[in-house]
């Protein structure tokens, strides 16, 4: 597979410097600086979608229902995590019993045996003490990532479920979908440190947290970072089949995703009426190249310097807050060679493995008419291991081939029973699709002739897709299984089932003189109906007054971090940098004009209340989190 990190390394040293003024630079795959409609035009999420019955408390019954939706055996597709200190708007929740009541992160990081595509679809963080979730969930139709919230998450009440300002969201989710930190994920309960204060609770030793057990190794976080790193690429995959592939070119990307489907990730068909197509049209349309935005946050160790006081250790400095705008993970180009097979890899994460299952079945029973080639291989024994080369080489044994080499492409592991052959459970198929039906070798222990026997039973699926008609967009899973003439997808929730889903826009009910100039720059996230990050702009005119005064010592330190160095500044300037200069990327380095009024603002009200002129580094010196909240209590 093609595995896009392996790649960053080398890449991603050639996008961190920002273009010069005036340059393009590459094109976002999708804009950190457009956040989209809070609210789906198409479709809903998949999380609405499991759910429409209701949201099921506690904790650990959400995990099961959703893992029972995808067809998996408890405890086998869901991943989670304990991070008690983490960056989340939730940081602050529960001080400053941290260890007591850690966020948890569950991930849907497998696939199960039904139809239902739930893996690198559901992402949600939990925290007890605000009775919320934090859902990152799906929607195919629409083809992005919906980010939701469950309020009320409490016993003996009813959750409410609505959707989640995408402005505040996307100002740390830049690649509008999941993140997660990178190794070695010293955050979660996978650090024997954080691991053993969780299991310490009122001088009693506790094994499991949400049904979580807490002392585990790196193999959980490492799942959940493999998980987002794929998911980053749904919307990549979009973009090039919205922009850069016409029908033409997605008949063949369809085709060639379900022969690598089909032969287990093992390959499919060069075509080059397909990639130079693609390169072409891909140049036109992004001469300067596709950034891919980076799922990934630095790794952080809260507890490697953090104080025992609660405002030290929920304090994140800059360079680890998921605010601070990051560099594409990488470029990919029009010429870079893995161009065509990267797209054809994310297209097929698009399909589920029952998917696979149910073409590798209809296939079969509909070979009776099929051509059938047979290719031969001399083979010499060297105990019971063949070495065989001819129109076709392999190695193996009578019951495992290592390795099939056909028409120039390599396939591995192949099992042989009686000379019928398989693939884990699947038939084995080709990177063209077809189905390997027989290889016979020589008696054992006797050189000879060995003969692989081919179906082209992929033919008529060529066909069809052929001539459907793929100008529509976004690509969605029944479409490609009715052309295929597959049956419907047969899953836990229809559009029947949907439910409708509240909004967390509020509207102000006044703006008080003092607050005008802030909403332009602010209301996006800091008018809504959830207390983090502070709604300070929302209510009556009374309340944003309020709010503003309350909330002046870190307004004005967030502003003044614009005349700070980037790399010496404490936290990350607010408005923070944008990462996008019209679709294109390029991280702001100089603050929009209105900053050094707001700044200036700001600092009036400071002297107004203590008669003094704000000082930044007086103001810092006892720790950003020691200043006052941005809200009072109960506001």
């Amino acid at each position: 597979m093609w595995k896009q990190r392996a790649a960053a390394v080398v890449l991603i040293g050639s996008v961190l410097v920002v273009p010069a003024s005036g340059a393009t630079g590459p094109a976002w795959a999708v804009d950190p600086a457009d956040p989209g409609a809070n609210r789906p035009a198409h479709g809903q999420s998949l999380f609405d979608q499991i759910n429409a019955d209701g949201v099921p408390f506690p904790f650990e019954a959400l995990v099961r229902k959703i893992e029972n939706a995808a067809g998996c055996q408890s405890g086998t597709c869901m991943t989670s995590v304990l991070v008690p200190l983490s960056r989340s708007l939730q940081r602050t929740a529960a001080a400053p019993d941290f260890f007591s009541f850690p966020r948890v992160i569950a991930a849907m990081t497998a696939e199960g045996a039904g139809h239902l595509l739930a893996k690198d679809r559901v992402y949600l963080g939990y925290q007890e003490r605000t009775g919320l979730i934090e859902v990152i969930s799906y929607n195919e139709a629409a083809a992005r990532f919906e980010f939701q919230l469950v309020r009320n998450y409490r016993p003996h009440v009813k959750p409410e479920t609505v959707y989640a300002s995408r402005a505040v969201c996307t100002a740390c989710h830049q690649n509008h979908g999941p993140v997660f930190p990178r190794q070695q994920w010293d955050e979660t309960n996978a650090n024997p440190r954080i691991a053993a204060r969780l299991a310490l609770k009122d001088d009693k030793t506790r094994q499991q947290v949400y049904g979580v057990t807490i002392r585990r190794g790196v193999d959980l976080p490492n799942a959940i970072d493999d998980s987002t790193d794929r998911a980053n690429l749904f919307a990549v995959v979009h973009r090039i089949w919205r922009d850069a592939c016409d029908a033409a070119c997605r008949s063949h990307a369809i085709e060639a995703a379900l022969q690598y489907r089909l032969s287990q990730q093992q390959g499919f068909e060069a075509k080059t009426a397909f990639s130079e197509p693609l390169a072409q049209r891909f140049a036109a349309q992004w001469p300067d190249g596709l950034a891919i935005p980076n799922p990934d946050l630095p790794n952080r160790d809260p507890l490697a310097s953090a104080g025992e006081s609660a405002a030290q250790q929920i304090d994140v400095g800059a360079a680890f807050e998921a605010l601070a705008p990051r560099a594409p993970i990488e470029v990919w180009t029009a010429a870079d060679a893995l161009l065509a097979p990267r797209f054809v890899a994310g297209l097929a994460q698009l399909f589920a493995e029952a998917d696979a299952r149910d073409l590798d079945a209809a296939l079969t029973r509909r070979a009776r008419g099929a051509t059938r080639r047979t290719y031969s291989a001399r083979c010499s024994v060297n105990g019971d291991r063949y070495q065989c080369s001819g129109a076709v080489s392999l190695s193996g044994t009578d019951s495992m081939i290592d390795r099939l080499t056909l028409g120039g492409k390599e396939l591995t592991r192949l099992q042989l029973r009686n000379g019928a052959v398989t693939r884990h459970g699947m038939t084995a198929r080709t990177a063209g699709g077809d189905a390997i039906e027989r290889i016979e070798l020589p008696r054992r222990g006797k050189s000879g002739v060995a003969t692989v026997t081919v179906v082209e039973d992929f033919a008529p699926a060529r066909a069809a897709l052929a001539k459907h008609d793929w100008s529509g967009a976004p690509l969605a899973r029944a479409s490609v299984r009715a052309t295929l003439g597959l049956p419907p997808i047969n899953v836990c929730c229809g559009r029947g089932t949907a439910v409708p889903v509240a909004s967390d826009a509020v509207v102000a009910a006044g703006i008080p003189a003092q607050a005008t100039a802030f909403v332009a720059p602010c209301a996006a996230c800091h008018r809504t109906a959830e207390s983090s990050p502070p709604n300070f702009l929302a209510g009556d005119a009374q309340r944003i007054s309020a709010s503003l005064a309350q909330c002046a010592p870190r307004m004005f330190v967030r502003l003044a971090m614009w005349q700070s160095p980037a790399a010496s500044r404490a936290k990350v300037p607010m408005p923070p940098p944008r990462a996008s200069q019209r679709g294109s990327f390029s991280i702001q380095a100089t603050p929009d004009a209105s900053i050094a009024t707001l700044q200036a603002t700001v600092a009036e009200w400071l002297r107004a209340e203590s008669g003094q002129t704000p000082d930044l580094a007086t103001m810092l010196a006892r720790g950003y989190e020691n200043l006052r909240p941005c809200l009072q209590a109960n506001s």
